[in-house]
């Protein structure tokens, strides 16, 4: 078993918080309102999300008692007291004018005897004038009223109210983003119904993590038809996401701007991130800090420079507000700057980003790109970007020999970076020995000959990291895994110190880091290494990279995972739900290793590892519809990436469909064709398959793949083959135990297979015992998540902080990990010990290592 990986590389590296729970923000603030804490709050965050936490706060207050909203404008701030005109309004005389008297007077009408202190909540401080400010705070510290204050940053609450927080009178409550597990909770109570992976991932994704705008694209999406049912789940259909519904008219939005701000989001959304130094040459400093401030633009370093920059929903937003007229004049200015190519590129990886992948094929069919139609982008550059772009929309639609005609038309293929693309081509099909050829073949620096700053789309660093990737996959694949796991654990060490840098963003971008996981988990899958593989694809499910499809491919991975493991229900689960989004996102290959689990899943009970013996229709049905949709022939299905699992899968329900000689031969022609192209960890795989199926005879060519190969079952099935090969029971047995430590629980749990057959009921009772401890790693039905018992208590975010102390990370490290100050780790650790009852870190690592299992091994 190879170390635990760090995988911090996978989240977004950007600063602040998450919020595990859309209602994390609600009950804080239900906490005050209760009277359960101090005097009142400020609460910060976008303003949908603001009011959407206030209104689900006050629907648990008492109808009976008074709420007052009081709001900041031009006249609020410069008459006196003008925003308590509401409050004054109450009552029977004037008050007083001067502070302490109008407090007085106040204090009684808000806070009479008997009753609960009425709420106040204050919106847009900074434009309330100073008295007004003065008396609220003063009403809130002596407890007549619990005020709640609301604005988008910290710094736009007034003077004496932030006084207030620093006393702990009020407390400081920010609507951070949703992480993506929160989000999919959230667009789950929206639908109604459990909604894929994937399509959770592009809407949280497309909203950014905001609590209102989240809810509202769900509802625009299921309205329009973007967001539909299949089944028992809500998948997403092809085509653009809806316009938003509920943001009144964008192009008065845009309108009300001042003439140089609109022009520089208009320039931004046209042409894409500029470089700050041409834009203060040109004159447009002031805009640069003014809407920076404002969040409408942000302001990065890559490794070009400092860049002005819009988000893809803020860039789609911005579009969406210019208005026809102006759009036709921009793109007439758009020629001039554009060399031809930047525009296409940007739209292109917008739709990738948000799981459109087809219409970014569309945009390159309309350019010409591969066509024999004459391509604008005149540049080596351009047309090396171009090839680039849209061999990665290829691949991610399935559309492999679309893919690998561009890239065979392209002038460019001898690039570096179309290299690389043409490998992970050859990686998906399986061809290792191409794949090693192409990789080989790279220059030394692995640098691609058209890196300057004019629009590079990628940097040399992230090229030779995908090259590092998909090497793994090809030795994974052939005869050295210990090879590609060395490739995986040199990586991830990497990654993790450029994150830790703070540069990993400048080198690659976080979807560019999920399709390198993706690579990661194909190498671990066909090494063997189930529980690595496990974390990995658990990491990225959870991760803030906003890949939609390395998430529907890590669930992928744990559908098959959870078949090794001996649970099919719940790989069955996952692989209906695949099936029913892959089927609109094209990806035939991953289609059809959903469909294949699907399918040995429809015939194995919990626990068991191959088809059953016995008579039914179900798994013959499946069976047929599988084989109805199925768009490759056994011979045509590449091997690559969980390919040949697939083959295997399908294998293995052959004994169910036709007889168990269709499924050997089935399982000997896969091992052929394997041993024939060089993928040597296939054969060993499909030889291992029917060797467990009774197919002892294939001892002696199972002991020799065993032995070509250093998966994590390689020893134990060498030991298995000699075993037989030399009659040793006892041997066998040993073998067989070694199988289930290493998570293998399907093959030795079966009474009925003939190598446990003649077993004696103590040498089952520890088979049985030695599946269970290698099936810890995953999750449990009984335990959602694997943890251990002393973990209950504690939220989600304080269990990822308890697990980074138990591995020895320190507080910064958390800090850096998990995207939160070192503060905020601090106060999770009060938590954490105070909850558990501990003295500290000593004491939290003893009570882990007390609650590991200690597994026997023989």
């Amino acid at each position: 078993m190879i170390p635990a990986l760090d995988l911090s590389w996978l989240e977004s590296g950007a600063n602040g918080r998450w919020m595990d729970s859309p209602d994390e923000a609600v009950r804080a603030l239900e906490s005050i309102f209760g009277g359960d804490g101090p005097g009142g709050a400020i609460l910060t965050g976008e303003l949908g999300d603001r009011r959407e936490t206030i209104e689900a706060a006050l629907a648990s207050v008492p109808a009976d008692r008074a709420v007052f909203r009081l709001h900041g404008s031009s006249f609020a701030s410069a008459t006196p007291y003008g925003a308590l005109a509401i409050l004054l309004s109450g009552l029977q005389e004037a008050p007083p004018t001067h502070p302490h008297g109008m407090m007085r007077v106040l204090s009684d009408f808000l806070c009479p005897p008997g009753a609960e202190p009425a709420i106040v909540i204050v919106s847009q401080p900074d434009q309330i004038d100073a008295g007004t400010n003065t008396v609220l705070a003063q009403l809130a510290q002596i407890h007549h009223i619990t005020l709640v204050v609301h604005c988008e940053r910290s710094t736009d609450v007034p003077i004496d109210l932030a006084a207030l927080r620093r006393l702990g009178t009020l407390t400081g409550i920010t609507v951070w983003p949703l992480t993506p597990a929160a989000s999919q909770s959230l667009v789950e109570e929206v639908a109604g119904g459990p909604v894929t992976r994937f399509a959770a991932t592009v809407l949280w994704q497309h909203s950014g993590g905001s609590i209102q705008r989240l809810r509202q694209l769900t509802r625009d999406c299921i309205s329009s038809g973007k967001l539909r049912r299949s089944g028992p789940d809500w998948v997403l259909d092809a085509g653009p996401l809806p316009r938003p519904t509920n943001g009144g008219d964008p192009s008065a939005m845009l309108r009300g701007l001042p003439v140089r701000q609109r022009a520089l989001l208009e320039m931004l959304t046209i042409c894409g991130p500029m470089r700050v130094g041409d834009l203060i040459h040109t004159g447009y400093a002031a805009e640069l800090d003014e809407l920076e401030e404002s969040g409408a633009l942000e302001i990065r370093s890559e490794h070009s420079g400092r860049v002005a920059q819009m988000s893809a929903v803020q860039s789609a937003e911005t579009m969406a507000a210019i208005e026809p007229d102006r759009q036709r004049e921009l793109s007439a200015t758009l020629e001039m700057l554009d060399p031809g190519y930047l525009s296409v590129l940007r739209a292109a990886q917008d739709f990738v980003a948000i799981g459109n992948s087809t219409e970014a094929v569309a945009l390159f069919s309309d350019y010409g790109l591969g066509t024999a139609q004459p391509v604008r982008a005149a540049s080596v550059i351009g047309r090396m970007h171009l090839a680039w772009a849209e061999t990665r929309a290829r691949f991610m639609v399935g559309d492999l020999e679309g893919a690998e005609e561009v890239l065979k038309n392209s002038p460019e293929r001898g690039t570096a970076a179309l290299i690389v693309q043409a490998a992970a081509l050859a990686a998906v099909r399986g061809d290792a020995r191409r794949v090693l050829d192409l990789l080989d073949s790279l220059p030394d620096d692995h640098q691609p000959d058209p890196q300057t700053d004019d629009g590079a789309i990628f940097t040399r660093e992230s090229i030779r990291c995908r090259a590092r990737a998909i090497r793994a996959e090809a030795l994974a694949l052939s005869d050295d895994q210990a090879g590609a796991l060395e490739i995986v654990i040199e990586l991830d060490r990497e990654l993790a110190g450029f994150r830790n840098l703070g540069i990993i963003n400048d080198l690659m971008g976080p979807f560019e880091r999920a399709l390198l996981a993706e690579s990661m988990l194909t190498v671990l899958a066909t090494c063997g290494q189930l529980d690595r593989c496990r974390d990995l694809a658990e990491a990225v499910l959870a991760g803030r990279h906003g890949n939609p499809y390395a998430v529907q491919y890590a669930d992928l991975v744990l559908a098959v995972l959870d078949v090794l493991g001996g649970h099919p229900d719940r790989a069955g689960q996952r692989a209906a739900t695949a099936v029913a989004q892959l089927e609109r996102l094209g990806r035939p290959q991953d289609l059809e290793t959903a469909l294949a689990v699907k399918a040995v899943c429809a015939e194995l009970p919990e626990g068991q590892h191959g088809p059953r013996e016995t008579e039914g229709v179900d798994s013959s049905r499946v069976m047929e519809s599988y084989a109805q949709e199925s768009r490759r022939g056994h011979e045509g299905q590449p091997l690559g990436r969980l390919g040949w699992m697939a083959e295997l899968l399908l294998a293995w329900s052959m004994g169910r469909i036709h007889s168990p000689q269709a499924r050997t031969a089935r399982l000997v022609a896969l091992a052929d064709r394997a041993a024939a192209e060089g993928l040597y960890a296939v054969e060993f795989a499909a030889v291992s398959g029917a060797f467990h199926l009774g197919e002892t005879w294939l001892a002696p060519r199972l002991a020799e793949a065993a032995a070509s190969t250093q998966t994590v079952a390689s020893a134990p099935h060498l030991m298995l083959a000699h075993s037989v090969l030399e009659d040793d029971s006892e041997r066998l047995f040993q073998a067989l135990e070694l199988l289930a430590f290493a998570g293998y629980a399907g093959h030795v749990e079966q009474s009925n297979l003939p190598l446990v057959r003649d077993l004696t009921a103590p040498q089952l009772r520890r088979l049985t015992e030695a599946a269970g401890a290698g099936r810890r790693s995953g999750p449990e039905p009984e335990e959602p998540g694997g943890e251990p018992a002393w973990m209950v208590e504690l939220t989600r975010r304080e269990k990822e902080i308890a697990r980074l102390v138990v591995v020895g990370k320190t507080n910064a490290m958390i800090a850096r990990i998990s995207g939160i100050s070192i503060r905020t780790v601090e106060g999770h650790l009060y938590q954490i010990y105070a909850k558990l009852q501990l003295k500290g870190r000593a004491d939290l690592a003893r009570l882990a290592a007390a609650h590991t299992p200690q597994r026997h091994r023989p």
